[in-house]
Order: structure tokens, then sequence, then C-alpha cells
């Protein structure tokens, strides 16, 4: 699929305007047309997206990071202000949290005090591990304000044909595109290395992504917004996926703790409440939740 990245492309965005532009073009014009994905006036966003798991409740995390914006009639990459932004979030956690840049943050081993977090080469303790999290999550000043959707669901029903992670996923991506389409942008999705599963939905979801409706049936509201197939991205080498890690586990931990499934050990060092040092303002909470967690069965 072609993408068309030009000014004039938002003259084209109404059904009025396409159908004027098609009335001007000749047949081998239209065909052509008929392949090429205008840019909306939004600009294009890039989706970071990682999960986490018990077996029973699954938490899917997606972080928006703005990539293109048209800015003084020019279109401007400004993807690369915010990743400064992120390696200053990174530098405040290696300067005021004693973590140095070369340890990747894995959520599973700082609230494990695992790792040897602390100045490379000794363990937090636990208690200590845990307001250690909460600051870093409270640390993200970088991240642009209700750009960040959470989903939690269980092993419950299916959900159009899905299950278990793939059911939250899906729903994942119905709010990713309500998103964009309020946003009037286009996006690309980034996901952690070793989940071909999540790229396969994801390719699925570009041409069918069944959406509930109140007005009837369900209908077909696919990604078609989204200018490529997924990539995948090495944490290791991505804070923003990083960040989604630490956020869906902080989620995921306030799922079980609500649903009465928290150990009394993780209960009694703060475990349920690490989701709650995330700011406010960055939280997308129009996709659902009043803590910015959309809730599924």
């Amino acid at each position: 699929m072609a993408t068309l990245f030009s000014r004039s492309s938002q003259r084209f965005s109404s059904s009025s305007a396409s159908s004027s532009l098609a009335a001007s073009l000749n047949f081998s014009d239209c065909v052509l047309l008929a392949w090429v994905m205008l840019l909306r006036p939004g600009g294009i966003d890039v989706f970071y997206i990682d999960e986490s798991n018990d077996k029973t409740l699954f938490a899917v995390t997606a972080i928006a990071i703005p990539f293109l914006r048209l800015e003084e009639e020019q279109w401007n990459i400004v993807w690369p202000n915010y990743l400064a932004g992120a390696k200053d979030w990174r530098g405040a956690i290696a300067g005021e949290l004693k973590i140095p840049r070369t340890k990747e943050l894995h959520a599973w081993k700082l609230v494990s005090a695992r790792g040897n977090y602390l100045y490379g080469s000794r363990q937090l303790k636990k208690c200590d591990a845990m307001t250690t999290y909460r600051q870093i999550l409270a640390l993200t000043a970088f991240v642009p304000d209700e750009s960040i959707i959470t989903e939690v669901g269980s092993r419950g029903p299916q959900m159009y044909g899905h299950e278990r992670l793939e059911r939250v996923m899906y729903a994942l991506f119905q709010r990713m595109r309500r998103q964009c389409f309020e946003r009037q942008c286009n996006a690309m999705t980034y996901f952690d290395q070793g989940h071909n599963e999540y790229r396969r939905l994801y390719r699925k979801a570009q041409l069918h992504l069944l959406t509930g409706s109140r007005f009837g049936a369900p209908r077909n509201l696919p990604l078609d917004m989204f200018v490529k197939d997924g990539n995948e991205k090495n944490s290791k080498h991505c804070l923003f996926t990083q960040l989604a890690d630490l956020i869906s586990y902080a989620a995921l931990a306030k799922m079980r703790h609500e649903k009465g499934v928290m150990e009394q050990s993780q209960q009694d060092i703060g475990l349920q409440y690490l989701y709650d040092g995330l700011p406010e303002r960055v939280k997308n909470l129009k996709a659902g939740g009043a803590d910015g967690i959309v809730r599924i069965g």
C-alpha cells in the first residue's frame, strides 16, 4: 500500500472533497488513488505496545508517541523530541534512583527485587523497590497528555472469536482506532519482540475489526488509518516499550488486588498501589475507566 505524505492531502480528507478529486481524474488515476492512503490532518502517531499476565488476568498497554505534526504550514518529524524526553527520563532514573542506564527496566525483576538494579550491582529491598517503581512512573513527564491506553481482562468469554490475551489485545485495537479517529491522525505500531501472534491479529484488524455499537449490530471498523504492518522492537533498545511494560504490570497488580487474588505479602509491600504513581494527565480516560484502565469482563 502506498502512503501519500503531502501537505495537499488534507484537501481530500472529506468525502465531498474526495468525490471532486475523483471527478477530475481519469480511470487509471482513480485505480492508483484506491491504493493510496491519504495523510490525515492530525499527522502520524507511533503506538508502542507491551503486555503482562498471570495466566488468568491479562493486561496490555499502548503508548502513543507523536511522529509527524503540521506546524506553521509545514510537516515536521517531531518524534526525536520525544525520544530526547525519554532519554532524559532514563537519565533521571539513573541520577535520582541510582539505576544505571545500562539496566533494562523489567517490571517483574523490579518488583521481585532482582536484577541488581541499585548501582548496577546491588539488590533493592522489596519495600524500596515499590517506592522506586512508583517514582519511575511519576517521572514520565515526556509522555503527551492522554496518550496511554491500558486494558485488563480475564480468561472470560470470547470477543468476536478471540479469548485470553488476544481478546484484550483486540479490545485495545478498538480503542487505538477510536483515539486515531478522534485525533484525525494516522498511526504505526511497535510490539515487543517474540510475539508473532500479536502481529497476526493486528494484520487482521487492519481489514476486519468488529466493534460493538449501541445503535445495533456490531460494525466492521478496521485499523484503516494505520499505515503499515506491525513492527517488532527489542525492548532492551526501546525506552517506550519498557515504559509500556511497567505500566501494564502495574495495572495487572491493581486488578489482582481488586479481584482478591493478590497474596498478602504483596499487599504488605504495596504492590497494588504501583499504578497510582502514573500521572493522571497521561492516561486516556476517554477510553474508559476512571483511572485509565479499561476493564473487560
